[in-house]
This record gives structure tokens, C-alpha cells and sequence, in this order.
């Protein structure tokens, strides 16, 4: 990642879409969890994107540039608590502080960012009983990923555009 930055010194970007995501230790409360799988939790899913994110910046395009973060409704601390993955959802809950945090420093602009969930889709991740298969969940979130363009601001928002609570 470090790398990133300087090999596309000459690229302006419309779109950088930052997909960070493990599970965890599913089979444990936070009280059973190591130091080391909280680490590495919390590194990847909430630092590391903010980390490329401001590596990635300058390379954005100012006026009609989107910086778009999968998030998951498990990361709204009003919606997510008591459905599930717990030590994942409080992961998510700090990459959307982050991006808050983020989205503030930018300051007067026009970038647009995105806190996306993807829904509950049928992956390694969501399992076999989740109802969204894999297209319908990437087609919504490139709708609005291409619908944001040039608007600015930042929205928490699921693959329909549905806006979220953070």
C-alpha cells in the first residue's frame, strides 16, 4: 500500500472503492477474543481503508470523485446491536467513525464518500441462507456509486440507496 500512492502519480481517480473486510472470531463474545484477533479485526477492517484513503486523496478527482467504503449495517450502533458478529460490527461501527473523522478533514470539497452495505449476501461471509446472491448486491452499489458521483457530501447508505443510521 505504501507503493500505491507513488505508481499512480500520473492517474486521477473517479472512483476508489475500498473493500476491507474479515469476520473475526465469530464463535466468541469480546470478552473471549485475543488482543491479536481484535488487532487484526480493527486493522483491517476500520484503519487500513482510512489509511489508503488518505494515501489515495490526491489522486482523486476533486469535482466528481467517490471514495466509496463497504461498510455493513452491523456498524450502525443503532441498528446493528443483537443481529449478529458482534466484535465484526463494532469493527464496522469504527471504520464509519473513521470515515466521519476522515470525511471532516477533507473539508470544503466536492469528493463525494460513501459508507456502503452491500446487504446480507451469499458469500463465505453472509453464508447459504442470506437472500441476496452476489449480483444483485454489486449491481445496486455500483448504482450508487455512479448516482453519487459529483454530489459531494457523505451518506451511509445500503445497495439500494436506502440511507442508514449511522
Amino acid at each position: 500500500m505504501d507503493a500505491l500512492p507513488s505508481r499512480l502519480a500520473d492517474v486521477t481517480l473517479d472512483l476508489l472503492y475500498i473493500n476491507a473486510g474479515i469476520s473475526g472470531p465469530q464463535d466468541k463474545p469480546a470478552s473471549k477474543a485475543t488482543a491479536g484477533e481484535v488487532g487484526q479485526l480493527f486493522l483491517t477492517n476500520a484503519v487500513a481503508p482510512i489509511r489508503l484513503a488518505e494515501a489515495m486523496r490526491p489522486r482523486m478527482n476533486q469535482q466528481t470523485g467517490v471514495i466509496a467504503f463497504v461498510s455493513s449495517i452491523l456498524g450502525s450502533v443503532e441498528i446493528g446491536p443483537g443481529m449478529g458478529m458482534p466484535l465484526y460490527g463494532a469493527s464496522k461501527a469504527a471504520l464509519n467513525h473513521l470515515t466521519r473523522s476522515f470525511v471532516e478533514e477533507l473539508g470544503d470539497t466536492s469528493l463525494t464518500v460513501l459508507s456502503l452495505h452491500p446487504g446480507w449476501v451469499k458469500t463465505d461471509m453472509g453464508g447459504a441462507e442470506a437472500p441476496l446472491d452476489i449480483e444483485t448486491s454489486t449491481r445496486g452499489l455500483a448504482e450508487q456509486v455512479t448516482r453519487a458521483a459529483g454530489q459531494g457530501g457523505h451518506r451511509f447508505i445500503d445497495y439500494q440507496g436506502e440511507p442508514l443510521a449511522w
